[in-house]
């Protein structure tokens, strides 16, 4: 497996997370990957569970909440979405492989969402509500390239949206 790269995507959702008030929250980085999104929740003083599915990518993040002397506000846990997950949180914040595709075209566990590139977000939308505190909300990135009417069953907010030069990225709410 490899480690995603940081793209337009991740530093989308960091734009966003630089506004919001973080102290004392519990956060979860779901499918946290190079870590970013975990450690700049950390530094904001989010009490942070970073999780994923590939262990190369947890050891990556650790290494780097090692080096921002963060290593003791971030839980880092191996878990396929919420399998192994028991807890609520405030704000759950999720960059999915978010790219429709067909399997076997190498590295598509960190972009490839399924066939209409909405299947992982689908999967992860059915579950969070029992792993939101009852005023927690879940930010989630999708792309315009992806099937967005699969997501149009559940109730959503844009927050904010970017445009490159091959797709839009959205970052939408889910209360």
């Amino acid at each position: 497996m490899t480690v995603y790269t940081p793209g337009e995507d991740t530093y989308l959702i960091l734009e966003h997370i630089k506004g919001l008030e973080l102290e004392g929250k519990k956060f979860l980085d779901m499918g946290t990957g190079n870590g970013k999104i975990a450690l700049k929740a950390a530094e904001k003083g989010a009490e942070v569970t970073a999780v994923d599915i590939n262990p190369e990518a947890l050891e990556y993040a650790k290494d780097k909440a090692r080096e921002k002397g963060l290593e003791n506000r971030i839980n880092f846990l191996k878990s396929d979405l919420f399998k192994n997950i028991e807890e609520e949180f405030d704000v759950v914040v999720f960059n999915p492989p978010y790219l429709p595709g067909e399997e076997g075209l190498g590295d598509e566990e960190i972009w490839r969402g399924g066939d209409k590139g909405t299947e992982v977000t689908e999967k992860f939308l059915e579950d969070i509500s029992g792993y939101l505190r009852p005023d927690g909300y879940s930010l989630v990135l999708v792309s315009s390239r992806a099937d967005l009417q699969a997501l149009d069953r559940f109730d959503f907010v844009f927050v904010e949206e970017k445009n490159i030069w091959f797709e839009e990225l959205k970052l939408l709410k889910f209360d």
